[in-house]
Protein backbone atom coordinates (compact mmCIF):
# COMPACT_ATOMS: atom_id res chain seq x y z
CA UNK A 1 0.00 0.00 0.00
CA UNK A 2 1.30 3.46 -0.84
CA UNK A 3 1.91 5.90 2.12
CA UNK A 4 -0.75 8.49 0.74
CA UNK A 5 -3.69 5.31 0.55
CA UNK A 6 -2.23 4.89 4.37
CA UNK A 7 -2.77 9.00 5.12
CA UNK A 8 -6.28 8.62 2.92
CA UNK A 9 -7.45 5.89 4.80
CA UNK A 10 -6.46 7.42 8.07
CA UNK A 11 -8.46 10.49 6.99
CA UNK A 12 -11.28 8.54 6.18
CA UNK A 13 -11.53 6.86 9.32
CA UNK A 14 -11.08 10.71 11.04
CA UNK A 15 -14.23 11.99 9.44
CA UNK A 16 -16.25 9.15 10.15
CA UNK A 17 -15.34 9.15 13.82
CA UNK A 18 -15.90 12.74 13.74
CA UNK A 19 -18.43 12.49 12.22
CA UNK A 20 -20.30 10.81 14.95
CA UNK A 21 -20.08 11.58 18.45
CA UNK A 22 -20.60 8.93 21.09
CA UNK A 23 -22.32 9.34 24.40
CA UNK A 24 -20.76 9.61 27.72
CA UNK A 25 -20.19 5.51 28.22
CA UNK A 26 -18.03 5.08 24.98
CA UNK A 27 -16.32 8.69 24.93
CA UNK A 28 -13.31 8.12 26.54
CA UNK A 29 -12.70 5.40 23.88
CA UNK A 30 -13.68 7.19 21.01
CA UNK A 31 -11.65 10.20 22.29
CA UNK A 32 -8.56 7.80 21.92
CA UNK A 33 -9.41 6.33 19.25
CA UNK A 34 -9.20 10.19 17.63
CA UNK A 35 -5.74 10.73 19.23
CA UNK A 36 -4.59 7.93 17.83
CA UNK A 37 -5.70 8.40 14.43
CA UNK A 38 -4.20 11.78 14.63
CA UNK A 39 -0.50 10.84 15.76
CA UNK A 40 -0.61 7.78 12.96
CA UNK A 41 -1.26 10.38 10.73
CA UNK A 42 0.69 12.76 11.29
CA UNK A 43 3.62 10.44 11.58
CA UNK A 44 2.77 8.91 8.12
CA UNK A 45 2.56 12.64 6.65
CA UNK A 46 5.87 13.63 8.30
CA UNK A 47 7.51 10.23 7.33
CA UNK A 48 6.65 10.85 3.13
CA UNK A 49 6.00 14.11 3.10
CA UNK A 50 8.69 14.39 0.09
CA UNK A 51 6.96 11.69 -1.60
CA UNK A 52 3.93 13.38 -1.34
CA UNK A 53 4.46 16.03 -3.84
CA UNK A 54 4.35 13.04 -6.62
CA UNK A 55 1.10 12.31 -5.33
CA UNK A 56 -2.09 13.47 -8.25
CA UNK A 57 -3.09 16.84 -7.21
CA UNK A 58 -6.82 15.87 -7.02
CA UNK A 59 -6.40 13.56 -4.79
CA UNK A 60 -3.92 16.25 -2.62
CA UNK A 61 -6.59 18.77 -2.69
CA UNK A 62 -8.88 16.08 -1.52
CA UNK A 63 -6.50 15.65 1.33
CA UNK A 64 -6.41 18.95 2.33
CA UNK A 65 -10.47 19.79 2.03
CA UNK A 66 -10.64 16.61 4.27
CA UNK A 67 -8.10 18.24 6.71
CA UNK A 68 -9.80 21.41 6.92
CA UNK A 69 -13.20 19.41 7.06
CA UNK A 70 -11.49 17.12 10.40
CA UNK A 71 -10.06 21.01 11.93
CA UNK A 72 -13.82 21.88 11.68
CA UNK A 73 -15.31 19.14 13.46
CA UNK A 74 -12.65 19.23 15.95
CA UNK A 75 -12.68 22.49 16.71
CA UNK A 76 -16.83 22.24 16.82
CA UNK A 77 -16.29 19.52 19.31
CA UNK A 78 -13.93 21.40 21.23
CA UNK A 79 -16.63 23.97 21.33
CA UNK A 80 -19.27 21.48 22.76
CA UNK A 81 -16.74 20.57 25.42
CA UNK A 82 -16.60 23.80 26.56
CA UNK A 83 -20.12 24.64 26.68
CA UNK A 84 -20.86 21.81 28.57
CA UNK A 85 -17.87 22.57 31.05
CA UNK A 86 -19.22 25.72 31.51
CA UNK A 87 -22.78 24.48 32.24
CA UNK A 88 -20.92 21.79 34.93
CA UNK A 89 -19.35 24.95 36.57
CA UNK A 90 -22.43 26.95 36.60
CA UNK A 91 -24.46 23.73 38.12
CA UNK A 92 -22.00 23.28 40.58
CA UNK A 93 -21.82 27.10 41.56
CA UNK A 94 -25.62 27.38 41.63
CA UNK A 95 -25.48 24.18 44.28
CA UNK A 96 -22.52 25.42 46.53
CA UNK A 97 -24.62 28.95 46.50
CA UNK A 98 -27.81 27.21 47.94
CA UNK A 99 -28.49 28.03 51.84
CA UNK A 100 -30.42 26.27 53.46
CA UNK A 101 -32.99 28.43 55.46
CA UNK A 102 -33.33 25.85 58.72
CA UNK A 103 -30.13 24.92 58.69
CA UNK A 104 -29.66 26.73 61.94
CA UNK A 105 -32.96 25.81 63.62
CA UNK A 106 -32.45 23.62 66.54
CA UNK A 107 -35.92 21.84 67.35
CA UNK A 108 -37.88 19.42 66.73
CA UNK A 109 -40.98 19.61 64.67
CA UNK A 110 -42.21 15.89 65.14
CA UNK A 111 -44.30 17.08 68.09
CA UNK A 112 -46.54 19.06 66.12
CA UNK A 113 -47.72 16.05 63.89
CA UNK A 114 -50.49 14.02 65.03
CA UNK A 115 -49.32 10.74 66.41
CA UNK A 116 -51.24 7.44 65.59
CA UNK A 117 -52.55 5.74 68.80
Amino acid sequence: MRPIDEIILKTQRLKELLAKVPEEPTYDTWMEQIHELLDDREQLLAAHGPDLKKADQTVLRQLVDDSQKIARLIEAEHQRLGMTLGTARMERKTVKSYVDPYEDVDSNFSGLFDQQT
